[in-house]
């Protein structure tokens, strides 16, 4: 938690934390900063007040910054574009390789930052391929339904900063949450989307394709990895191997990512040591977010579908 009367050093708290150039301008006395932050790497969760009237210039961010004003509002310019946000809404700050400038009137709000390595992976672009692929268009959501489900997704991400931060240790919970945020940014802003399908897609999505993609999930499922790395595994586009799960399988390709990893999960309390267990050994929550399950509600609720008893029937034995 970060906190200062002071516009000065506030500014150079900002631009550390933002990594680009801040300027502040502001000429009151009566000025309060307050910014916490839980930052996991590929995202972070921010909630900022700025009691204050004041403006500022802002280089390019290189990330997607969604924010939701609690009180007060902020007007973002950029480009000829001018948008003022405020309680109740949900807005993209500025195109993320935009410079822009805001004037605030004492703003309280959270915030999502969304990097751009995560919305390209997520969209099914390989490494190779620049950042400038993806582009967003709009900073409104494209539906009310679209926002709230955005709601949704970030609440749950508070939920688990909140009651279980020592699963946020886990790479596989990291991975599954950041994904979750960014298929719901993707979804919600215009964009100009993931690679264009291909005429061949149809004709690739065998059942060939399917049994490399299940592969390649069953010998890395102890990693985070995505739909682009699946569909490289199995030599076909992202849409192509969607395409193929339709086809040839009940679940999608995470549906089998899951799958595998709750068996995974399952072999580790079968095999767990009951009575090390007992003195702060494996538990339930440990084992399940090893596997990406970030709530162990989720973890136990899951298990009993698949296997028919509660984990912790199965760690007992």
């Amino acid at each position: 938690m970060f906190e200062t009367n002071d516009l000065d050093v506030g500014r150079s708290f900002m631009n550390a934390t933002y990594g680009t150039e801040l300027r502040m301008k502001g000429s009151e006395r009566d000025q309060f900063i307050r910014h916490a932050r839980y930052d996991v790497g590929c995202f972070c969760v921010d909630d900022v007040t700025l009691s204050m009237d004041i403006g500022y210039d802002v280089d390019p961010l290189g990330n997607l910054a969604i924010v939701q004003p609690r009180s007060g509002w902020v007007e973002h310019r950029w480009e000829g574009n001018s948008e003022r946000v405020g309680p109740g809404d949900i807005a993209v700050i500025s195109p993320p390789d935009r410079p822009f400038s805001a004037t605030v009137h004492n703003l309280d709000f959270g915030s999502v930052v969304l990097s751009q390595p995560l919305l390209m992976r997520t969209a099914g672009f390989s490494e190779e391929e620049p950042d400038s692929s993806l582009q967003f268009s709009g900073t409104q959501p494209a539906s009310a339904d679209l926002g709230a489900q955005w709601r949704e997704a970030v609440g749950y991400v508070r939920d688990v900063f909140s009651a279980g931060p020592d699963a946020m240790s886990e790479p596989l919970v990291v991975g599954n949450l950041a994904r979750n945020l960014a298929t719901n940014a993707l979804r919600m802003f215009p964009n100009t989307g993931g690679p264009e399908p291909t005429s061949a897609d149809g004709g690739d999505a065998t059942a060939g394709a399917v049994a490399r993609a299940v592969a390649f999930i069953e010998e890395n499922a102890h990693k985070d990895i995505s739909l682009a790395d699946i569909a490289a595994a199995a030599r076909v586009t992202p849409h192509a191997l969607q395409i193929a799960f339709a086809r040839h399988r009940t679940s999608s390709v995470f549906g089998c990512l899951r799958s595998v990893r709750l068996d995974r999960a399952h072999f580790e309390l079968l095999a767990a040591d009951d009575a090390a267990s007992a003195d702060g050994g494996e538990t339930v929550a440990s084992v399940g977010a090893r596997w990406g399950f970030a709530k162990p509600a989720d973890f136990v609720a899951s298990y009993h579908h698949a296997y028919g008893v509660s984990p912790a029937e199965t760690l007992a034995i």
